[in-house]
């Protein structure tokens, strides 16, 4: 299946995106549709519901076979989907993991910074406190899915 989707929805744009610097954003209302996002979230959410570490090493396995290295499903689905599944309020997960599980919103990561690198031990950004908000202070480069 997800081979088969790469190929179908994936494969024939892949030049165009990385020239672009850009994925449309309909290949991750489709992602969402094949059951390809949010795999280990809960069903509720619209997840898949099963935390196995299978699926996302098929999934990566398949990008790398068809050498599709955008659009950041990785990111999306090993780093910020699960992690919200896990480590969040339950106002929190029926809050964003709906939306991303179908597609209708992309998980960015921004971690790299211009002399940290993805060492999140120097990293220098700062999110203070102040009132109902925070203010952040710093530099980010190399965002995935921003």
């Amino acid at each position: 299946m997800v081979r088969t989707f790469l190929e179908r929805e994936a494969v024939p744009h892949h030049d165009r995106w990385e020239k672009e610097g850009i994925v449309d954003r309909e290949l991750w209302r489709k992602a969402g549709a094949a059951g390809l996002l949010g795999m280990d979230a809960p069903t509720e959410y619209g997840g898949g519901g099963e935390p196995d570490f299978r699926y996302p090493a098929v999934f990566t396995e398949e990008l790398i076979r068809a050498r599709v290295t955008v659009p950041g499903f990785v990111a999306h689905n090993d780093v910020v989907a699960s992690y919200l599944a896990v480590r969040t309020t339950p106002e929190q997960r029926r809050r964003w993991l709906p939306g991303l599980c179908s597609g209708e919103l992309v998980a960015a990561i921004a971690i790299s910074e211009p002399d940290a690198g993805s060492n999140v031990a120097d990293i220098r950004t700062t999110a203070v406190r102040d009132g109902d908000h925070y203010v952040l202070n710093g530099q980010k480069v190399f965002i995935t899915n921003g």
